[in-house]
Formats: C-alpha cells, sequence, structure tokens
C-alpha cells in the first residue's frame, strides 16, 4: 500500500460521464512529480461520480519524467490537491503494477507523497 497525488485522470472506454482511470504520480528525490501510471479499479460508481466532479473544478499542471504517448494524447491534468491510497502488486521502472484505488487521505498534503521505496 502506498499513498500517490491525483494529477489527471483518463476517459472511460465507453466516453461516460465519468473518468476511467485516475493518473497518479509521487514525488522524487528532488521534489519533482512524476508519473506512476493510472489507477482504474477500487472505486464504487457513488465514489466515481462524486470524484469526478472534483476533478473537474481543479486545474492543469505539469509532470516531469516521461508520460507515455497513449496517456499524453487522452489525459486530462489537473492541479496536484488530491491524495489516495494505492495498493498494488509491485513498483517497476515504468510505475506500479496492479494499482488499486483504496479512496482519498485528507490527512496527508501532496507535497509529502514521495515514489514508494524512494524515503
Amino acid at each position: 500500500m502506498t499513498e500517490a497525488v491525483v494529477v489527471g485522470w483518463l476517459p472511460g472506454h465507453a466516453g461516460g460521464e465519468v473518468f476511467g482511470s485516475l493518473l497518479i504520480a509521487a514525488h522524487d528525490q528532488y521534489g519533482q512529480l512524476v508519473l506512476l501510471g493510472a489507477v482504474g479499479t477500487g472505486f464504487s460508481d457513488a465514489a466515481r461520480r462524486s470524484l469526478h466532479v472534483e476533478l473537474l473544478a481543479l486545474a492543469t499542471p505539469p509532470v516531469t519524467g516521461t508520460v507515455p504517448s497513449s496517456i499524453a494524447v487522452t489525459a486530462h491534468w489537473v492541479t496536484s490537491r488530491l491524495v489516495g491510497d494505492i495498493a498494488y502488486r509491485e513498483r517497476t521502472a515504468t510505475g506500479l503494477r496492479h494499482p488499486s484505488w483504496r479512496g482519498l487521505r485528507f490527512d496527508r498534503a501532496p507535497e509529502n507523497i514521495t515514489i514508494p521505496g524512494t524515503n
């Protein structure tokens, strides 16, 4: 389990009214936000709708590092104000493997979230 900063979202496959996946990031050793990947499981329908409303109200910041073109083309970037708990199987060179959303963390500040294994 880790914490990650929500930096954007990707539309759902059906083009529905809510996001399909959240784009998540964490700060590297230099304090830059680095994309960890996308998480699309672990949301109830109500939580997905509620969180989507919050995402629509946020602005657009960049993340540093490589963003895969498949994400960059469809991504909707947001201000990094939300922190979530993420369960995952393992950390890879490109992000988190098999991430699953566990909920928002209101007790953690986005600027204090670091890449798993770099503390």
